[in-house]
């Protein structure tokens, strides 16, 4: 009897000691980071789909034309958010090492650069904005071409101030501060709420200024969030992150800015082209009326919300990653992500199943046309059947970018994109007539593809090939 008590304890032994590291990684740089990060996207996404609800009562064109000047703003931001990942993780590596000097150059440098790109941006949207929409549009209506147009030469001049944002709220997080970017982006996103309601509808006896005040007050909002960024690095609230005004005008270290932009560009790529699909993708809905494009962009901002626990676990194992790894932890990284991985493969099951009874409930919160509450209800019970590829093809990817191996995610990435989305969804949606359901069915199957290609580089252990330190020669 006593030598099976020991065997007993010796089978449950590493068992109860893995899920008591587990625990603890949950609790202690898992929660910390994610939860955080979490509440900051929930904020951005409800404001999101307040801003959308306060366009939607102006009519479906006007939602229409919201929604496709927003497919060209994606791929833009898309490209701040790119170069933000390289700055988290070039500041969270640095820290990682104890070189607050490097990750400060690292923030510092990367404001610079983004501001003035996107200044430089914005300047050719003023001129060459016709053309895009027309590119965007398609077959759209005239009324619909004509909001999309206002909508987007407004919110062009929000670009520097969304690369400021997105920059600085990065290399806080890098740094392992998360509480302020979500204090920031809470903050920025009810002001456009505010700001939106004012100018659209009016107040105190003013009537408004109606479509235009929702991209002037989008504008406006993101502005005083790129204000409050500045001010928070300049002040040192994290002192291993303080940025005086003065420094943004010495002298770029080439050294630093490469090894941010060797992980951001890359990413970039992966990134502007992956949204530039997914225009194209847009410019296929175009052609199928507005009802669908209302539809369409209605059901994105609903699986938006059901994927923000999945972004927020993604972006803290980017953090996580890149900081075991600065600390020289090669064994850690792969252990962390895989349980993140699955962590959040249930999670986001369980909250797609629940979204399948109340997709006309969730639909008819935008809308009051019953051809549009159908095409989201399709589209949502759609999105929850092929949920199960969904953390595979974004949280692995941004894990692995942790640990710098932003080449390989770039390539699969693309291979998903133009090989899945935009041939497979192309010949479903337009050639064999599935409507925007077959370009749903097209970025579900970019879903599996990334996935398995996603799933064998963590087990392969090869995105840590930087690392391995080289066998001693005899």
């Amino acid at each position: 009897m006593q030598n099976f008590r020991v065997t007993l304890q010796q089978a449950i032994q590493p068992w109860s000691s893995k899920r008591r590291s587990y625990k603890v990684l949950f609790w202690r740089e898992i929660t910390p980071l994610a939860v955080p990060i979490f509440f900051e996207n929930l904020c951005v996404l409800l404001m999101g789909v307040l801003s959308t609800f306060l366009v939607s009562w102006l009519g479906k064109e006007a939602m229409a034309g919201v929604g496709l000047a927003d497919s060209f703003n994606m791929v833009v931001i898309s490209f701040f958010a790119a170069i933000d990942l390289g700055t988290t993780v070039v500041v969270a590596f640095s820290l990682g090492k104890l070189n607050r000097e490097r990750a400060q150059a690292a923030a510092r440098q990367s404001l610079v650069l983004m501001t003035v790109f996107a200044i430089l941006l914005a300047i050719g949207i003023e001129f060459f904005g016709q053309q895009i929409i027309d590119v965007i549009a398609g077959n759209a209506e005239p009324k619909v071409k004509e909001l999309a147009l206002v909508y987007l030469n407004i919110t062009a001049w929000s670009y520097p101030a969304a690369a400021i944002a997105l920059i600085g709220c990065g290399a806080l997080r890098g740094a392992g501060n998360t509480k302020i970017p979500m204090l920031i982006n809470g903050g920025m996103n009810i002001l456009n709420i505010v700001f939106s309601t004012a100018l659209i509808y009016g107040c105190f006896g003013w009537k408004g200024m109606g479509f235009v005040g929702a991209g002037l007050g989008l504008t406006l909002s993101r502005y005083v969030g790129a204000v409050a960024v500045i001010y928070v690095l300049m002040i040192g609230f994290n002192p291993q992150l303080k940025i005086t005004l003065r420094s943004y005008f010495s002298r770029l270290n080439t050294g630093i800015l490469m090894e941010v932009l060797g992980i951001g560009v890359p990413a970039s790529i992966e990134s502007v082209l992956f949204n530039g699909g997914k225009l194209l993708t847009q410019i296929f809905v175009a052609g199928m009326g507005t009802d669908v494009i209302a539809g369409n962009f209605i059901a994105f901002s609903i699986v938006s919300m059901i994927n923000l626990p999945g972004n927020a676990l993604g972006s803290a194992s980017t953090i996580i990653v890149g900081t075991r790894l600065g600390k020289g932890q090669l064994r850690q990284p792969e252990r962390q992500l895989r349980h993140i991985f699955w962590l959040s493969t249930i999670g986001l099951c369980i909250l797609a199943a629940l979204t399948v009874p109340f997709a006309g409930p969730l639909a008819a919160f935008y809308t009051s046309e019953d051809d549009v509450i159908h095409v989201v209800k399709i589209l949502v019970w759609l999105n929850a059947a092929f949920m199960p590829f969904w953390a595979a093809s974004w949280v692995l990817p941004a894990g692995l970018k942790g640990a710098r191996d932003a080449r390989f995610t770039m390539w699969i990435s693309l291979l998903g994109m133009w090989g899945c989305r935009i041939i497979a969804g192309y010949t479903l949606g337009v050639l064999l007539g599935f409507g925007v359901v077959g370009i749903w069915l097209g970025m579900f199957l970019d879903w599996i593809v990334r996935g398995v290609f996603f799933y064998r580089r963590m087990v392969s252990g090869r995105w840590l090939w930087k690392y391995t330190k080289p066998a001693a020669s005899p």
